[in-house]
């Protein structure tokens, strides 16, 4: 009976109501409809922005390094365009399902359970603010305004709690997976 009651709390936690008010999504949306025609282009500021101010992140992102002649590693631009159209793409859906939080929250939780399998951690995410917010100013010039850049906020906070949550999930079926695969004879 307990834990239907903290299941609930914590579904009510996540609400997007919780977080917006619906002029915040109005300039969410309508902000949106200024970028989202060019999403790889935002993406990679966005992730270029990432790498400059959080350079320990890169070792998560293993699978878009190539090795150079001189046998560093660099960031295929292919490979990081890719994921950064991912990533657009995914935050794209996002702002069209404000509408529904219920399912918007599930696939939140849901990404987070999978980015748990690359070692990221739910203290990350706060990382990405100041790279998708940089993002958005240059994409958005003026019309980037502070009302606007606190909506935003805003929805990166409901989706920062939902991906920590599913990163959190997905912890625990990892370490329980771990658990299954040590027994000892």
């Amino acid at each position: 009976m307990g834990c239907s009651t903290s299941s609930n709390e914590k579904k009510e936690q996540n609400e997007i109501d919780n977080y917006l008010t619906n002029e915040e999504v109005d300039l969410v949306r309508k902000s949106w409809k200024a970028i989202e025609h060019d999403l790889d282009d935002t993406g990679m500021i966005m992730f270029k922005r990432f790498f400059e101010q959080q350079q320990e992140m890169k070792k998560l992102f293993k699978r878009l390094l190539s090795n150079t002649e001189s046998g560093n590693f660099i960031f295929d631009d292919d490979r990081l365009r890719g994921h950064a159209r991912i990533v657009m793409n995914s935050l794209g859906a996002a702002v069209d399902s404000l509408d529904d939080s219920s399912s918007l929250s599930s696939m939140l939780v849901s990404l987070g359970e999978k980015h748990a399998a690359y070692n990221v951690k739910g203290e990350m995410i706060s990382f990405l603010w100041p790279a998708i917010r940089d993002a958005m100013k240059v994409k958005l010039g003026d019309q980037f305004t502070q009302e606007t850049e606190l909506a935003w906020r805003h929805v990166f906070e409901y989706i920062k709690s939902n991906l920590s949550e599913g990163i959190k999930q997905g912890e625990l079926e990892l370490m329980e997976t771990r658990e299954d695969n040590s027994v000892v004879f």
